[in-house]
């Protein structure tokens, strides 16, 4: 198989991880490791016939999308500079007017740019450059829509390029603009208190603004497929950029929870399960918060969440989900547009209400339902939300 069928047999397929349900819109490419998960319905306009360049058009939405990967020998660079000098020649093929600028995203030297250019139009957008897995090679990633209507495209094309992913290892990580945007600064203590346990641990002190800066541009996206057909996996989507850019920015969080709880949970006949009802107890005298305005999102960033600011059904779903999944406990997230509610559901056994989910292979696997606004145990759900079919379940990678 070429790299060019490679590529084209992955991009608008179903992507299956694990499960049966899937990740609607990944691109991700078999030979340099990344991988994307653009917003729904972009559709390839062109490529080249070796596979290093793709065009993406949107039809109902002016924005273009190209991905190349470019060799490094081809430019003349020293090592710090290679990406800058790679974004520089993308752009200048374009004669585009630009400024450059170089940052570190977790351990890579990528450039970013904010760039204007003249075809049949004038046309203005974002673009980024990478190291890929392969260190002979360099991806850049182009987003941009006609000049006039870049304000109100602009959170539809960083969205975009914010959901690129080098590898699945660092795949819930947050996103290279918002990385750029709000670069860690320093930490910021927080104290919490579970199952009677005062825990000590921390975030960065940007983490909350970085955060909800995430929610409410993925809310913004969302809202464009209101009406579209693909509104569900929109709203999967939504969810998963938002644990993308959560679940590293908790992790010590979550590391000190479990060194605190483990040793209670230990005496249990079964200790995954009494861990997890420890985080289910907990999260349900969280303080409830919904928004006020129909324009913002009802949902509460995890590390406001974790420093004890209100939050929903949804918010509180996934942050058990951050929690567990840490430990390699494998939890989904469901939600309802009937109900207008969210659960966490996990794949431990014990006694209860259970959802289930046929894997790769066919094999149907049981989650136990976790309700948490309600003061109950695992396995307990309301009968008038009991019906599995209303409920879609949204999968996260590790």
């Amino acid at each position: 198989m070429t790299r060019l069928s490679k590529i084209k047999s992955i991009f608008l397929l179903l992507f299956c991880l694990t499960f049966q349900p899937i990740f609607s819109e990944v691109i991700q490419d078999a030979d340099f490791g990344f991988f994307l998960d653009i917003p729904e319905g972009y559709e390839i306009a062109n490529y080249s016939n070796d596979g290093l360049s793709y065009i993406f058009e949107h039809p109902n939405i002016p924005v273009t999308f190209a991905m190349k990967i470019y060799k490094n020998d081809s430019h003349k660079t020293n090592n710090e500079d290679v990406t800058k000098n790679v974004l520089k020649y993308a752009l200048s093929n374009l004669s585009a007017k630009y400024d450059i600028d170089t940052f570190d995203w977790y351990g890579n030297k990528c450039s970013i740019s904010n760039f204007d250019f003249n075809l049949d139009k004038s046309y203005s957008g974002w673009s980024v450059c990478t190291p890929t897995n392969n260190e002979k090679y360099n991806l850049v990633l182009l987003c941009y829509s006609p000049s006039e209507k870049f304000a109100g495209c602009e959170q539809f094309i960083i969205s975009t390029i914010n959901s690129l992913s080098l590898s699945s290892k660092n795949s819930n990580i947050p996103g290279i603009i918002v990385s750029y945007a709000f670069p860690p600064t320093k930490k910021q203590p927080i104290k919490l208190k579970t199952a009677n346990k005062q825990i000590n641990s921390f975030i960065y002190d940007n983490d909350i603004e970085a955060a909800q800066f995430v929610v409410e541009l993925e809310y913004s996206v969302l809202r464009l497929y209101a009406n579209h057909k693909k509104v569900q996996a929109a709203w999967e989507r939504y969810y998963r950029m938002i644990y993308k850019d959560s679940y590293s920015r908790i992790l010590q969080v979550s590391a000190d929870i479990y060194k605190a709880l483990e040793p209670e949970a230990n005496k249990a006949q079964n200790p995954l399960i009494d861990y997890a009802q420890m985080l289910l107890s907990w999260v349900q005298t969280f303080p409830y918060n919904r928004a006020k305005d129909a324009k913002d999102s009802d949902f509460t960033c995890i590390p406001a969440v974790i420093s004890g600011q209100g939050s929903d059904c949804d918010s509180r779903s996934m942050l058990i989900c951050i929690l567990l999944k840490s430990l390699g406990i494998e939890t989904v997230l469901y939600f309802s547009p009937e109900y207008s509610h969210a659960l966490v559901a996990t794949e431990i056994e014990a006694p209860g209400q259970t959802f289930s989910i046929k894997d790769s292979k066919g094999n149907e696997r049981k989650f136990l339902i976790g309700e948490t606004t309600a003061k109950v145990t695992w396995g307990m759900i309301a009968k008038d939300m009991a019906d599995e079919s209303k409920w879609i379940p949204v999968i996260f990678p590790f």
